[in-house]
């Protein structure tokens, strides 16, 4: 980490990438301070004026994730979103601090079979709300921070692609700890549709990797950046992976978005980064392969439950 980062601040803190992040953080020996700023926060403007630290830096991840959680709560996942990033941003000016957003690989929209790069064209309508709440709510806060550069400030922005591995909640639909769960369980595996959506997976611990590696560059101000993993697999093969790699008879039990999540949603076909920008700018960092997060996602879920993952 630069000199000038021995104070943070991590919005979302208690979240799945925000714990982690904490960890790290911590084990560098920098002095962290947490915060949530999801709607119903006690966490007034003035003592996020406090919280950020002078001339340190801000990881703000606060976010409603998680497509059931989106359907349920659109205007809390706006509201803590784009006013939340409001807020940091206004205090991180006065307070001369850095400030690294966490975006989404969402904002590309359905990626049309493609590498998705930083420079790509963004769709002009995401479908319906509120599936469309997620996504709309990530690019208005994109547009907040490259405001905020323009105006003087330390920002830079990372488009995260389906972070996994251990001590992610399935609560929110997220597809990996659900179909580890379910396989350790010998329960069916869901997979919307045909199963041919395709997706690339990071480890949790790479995602953050990258995170540091962002704050800490000073070529990345004012840069969006893709932080995602290289392996591409379609929610098919992945059921597939998970029950090899766990040995598991589960069953593939093909649904529908409803049947899944408990109400219709936009699905996108194609979701795979271009990390070209990610390797020039913050050189490269360890890379946790696809069997390896289903491994540490299970080992975790394990431990929780206080039960041997057989090897």
């Amino acid at each position: 980490m630069a000199s000038w980062a021995d104070r943070a601040l991590v919005t979302g803190a208690a979240g799945f990438v925000g714990r982690r992040l904490v960890g790290r953080l911590r084990g560098l020996g920098i002095d962290v301070e947490q915060c949530d700023l999801s709607l119903g926060s006690d966490i007034r403007h003035a003592d996020l004026d406090a919280l950020v630290p002078e001339r340190g830096i801000v990881f703000h991840l606060a976010a409603v994730v998680g497509v059931t959680n989106v359907l349920r709560a659109p205007e809390d996942t706006w509201s803590t979103t784009v006013e939340g990033t409001e807020a940091v941003l206004r205090a991180a000016l006065d307070r001369g601090a850095t400030v690294v957003f966490t975006s989404s690989s969402e904002v590309y929209g359905d990626g049309k079979g493609e590498k998705l790069d930083e420079r790509r064209s963004l769709p002009g309508d995401y479908g319906a709300w509120p599936r469309a709440a997620y996504p709309q709510s990530k690019l208005v806060a994109e547009s907040l921070v490259l405001d905020f550069c323009q105006r003087g400030g330390n920002g830079r922005i990372a488009r995260l692609f389906n972070v996994a591995g251990p001590e992610q909640d399935s609560a929110g639909g997220m597809v990996l700890p659900t179909l580890v769960e379910r396989a350790l369980e010998g329960l069916p595996l869901p997979v919307v549709g045909d199963g041919s959506d395709v997706r690339c997976f990071q480890h949790v611990d790479d995602a953050v990797s990258g995170l540091l590696a962002l704050a800490s560059e000073p070529a990345a101000r004012a840069r969006i950046v893709n932080l995602g993993g290289t392996e591409s697999v379609t929610m098919r093969a992945l059921a597939e992976r998970v029950r090899t790699v766990l040995d598991s008879r589960s069953p593939i039990e093909h649904v529908s978005d409803v049947e899944r999540y408990g109400a219709p949603t936009t699905r996108c076909r194609h979701r795979v980064p271009d990390t070209s920008l990610a390797r020039e700018l913050l050189g490269s960092w360890p890379e946790i392969d696809l069997d390896r997060t289903i491994l540490d996602t299970a080992r975790a879920i394990c431990a929780a439950s206080r039960v041997t993952l057989a090897s």
